[in-house]
């Protein structure tokens, strides 16, 4: 076989590691065999539709595909798991994972979906919709945590509040409080309730 052609045979696709990213685009120079290519550009999903960037990092393992044979000329196809990168904990062959560096992790095994973020999560929404069977919302820090709503607040349905560990829930109010109904207490209604005056007389709720 030809020389030339053998050699580029072997250089149609071959292993090496990242040395240089560019930050802005994705672009990466590799060594293969102590030979540092060109920049090169990264495999990414791109189109009019959907842009999909996952950040190349310095001593990943990679692929690079040189379809001519000249290493310079292809391009980068991320990632491989290797002894410096391994696959993330709890992984199966049941289960999809994705996992940041951050300790952010997004799981699935096609029945739940598990999202874990130690860190702020920001959701902006020209409209938010939450359709579920239950909701739950749960505010873990040392003081048992807050939710802060700030706008206004409509509540088709009813509210319970049970306070911390069943003990009975208290509502505080700054400002005024609008009723269009009845309200009660343990002792019964306080919107049409009467009691007694010093005369002895009856005298309605006003």
């Amino acid at each position: 076989m030809n020389k030339e052609l053998e050699r580029k045979l072997n250089n149609i696709i071959q292993v090496g590691t990242v040395v240089e990213i560019d930050k802005s685009k994705a672009l990466a120079r590799v060594n293969i065999l102590g030979r540092v290519t060109d920049f090169l550009p990264v495999k990414m999903i791109g189109n009019s539709f959907v842009k999909v960037f996952i950040p190349i990092r310095v001593n990943e393992q990679v692929l690079v595909f040189s379809p001519f044979g000249n290493a310079n000329s292809g391009f980068i196809i991320p990632s491989i798991f290797n002894v410096n990168c391994k696959e993330p904990s709890g992984s199966n062959p049941d289960k999809a994972i994705i996992e940041f560096s951050g300790g952010v992790r997004i799981d699935s095994d096609g029945s739940t979906v598990n999202v874990i973020a130690p860190v702020n999560v920001n959701v902006t929404a020209a409209t938010a919709t939450i359709t579920a069977a239950n909701t739950i919302i749960t505010s873990e820090t040392a003081n048992n945590g807050n939710v802060t709503i700030n706008g206004n607040l409509t509540v088709n349905g009813n509210i319970a509040m049970n306070g911390a560990g069943g003990a009975g829930g208290i509502a505080e109010i700054t400002g005024d409080l609008k009723v269009s109904g009845t309200i009660y207490d343990s002792k019964g209604d306080l919107t049409n309730h009467t009691h007694s005056t010093t005369d002895g007389a009856t005298a309605e709720a006003r």
